[in-house]
């Protein structure tokens, strides 16, 4: 029996430790401004906290939830909005990020707005990192984009 224990604590344990990731936009800067003819990028900071490498694919969609920017709630987008993502790192657009153990890596979710968006608006994006050896591994981090009027930039 005490094999089996020790045996079961083992295992528990490195499932544990194979899923500790945290996901962060880089210095707290999560709001931002963009319009059809400026788009910008947000930093994300993906931390593996475990001892081997990891690898994460990165999601991003629309967030519907409600949300706030300086303590106020804004006038949104409409739901059906879209905005255009791209993930990228080291100036190369990708899908999949990989992290060392016990390592951060900072990447970019590169946003541009489609020509006839609503501007003084905000939308938020959902970046997702999915690690697919846990379960329940996703972490998550909003990003709030105010799309601007072109002509008084």
């Amino acid at each position: 029996m005490f094999i089996f224990l020790a045996f079961f604590a083992n295992d528990f344990s490195v499932y544990a430790q194979s899923c500790n990731t945290e996901l962060s936009v880089y210095k707290n800067r999560n709001a931002r401004s963009a319009s059809e003819n400026d788009s910008t990028r947000f930093q994300l900071e993906l931390t593996n906290n475990t001892s081997s490498s990891q690898s994460y694919q990165i999601e991003v969609a629309n967030f519907d939830g409600s949300f706030t920017v300086n303590g106020r709630v804004p006038q949104r987008l409409s739901s059906n909005a879209e905005l255009n993502t791209t993930i990228v790192q080291n100036n190369i657009q990708k899908n999949t990020i990989t992290v060392p153990a016990s390592s951060s890596v900072i990447f970019q979710t590169k946003v541009s707005v489609p020509p006839g968006t609503p501007f003084d608006r905000w939308g938020g994006l959902e970046v997702k990192a999915i690690n697919s050896d846990c379960p329940d591994g996703a972490v998550t981090a909003l990003l709030k984009l105010q799309v601007t009027n072109p002509s008084e930039e």
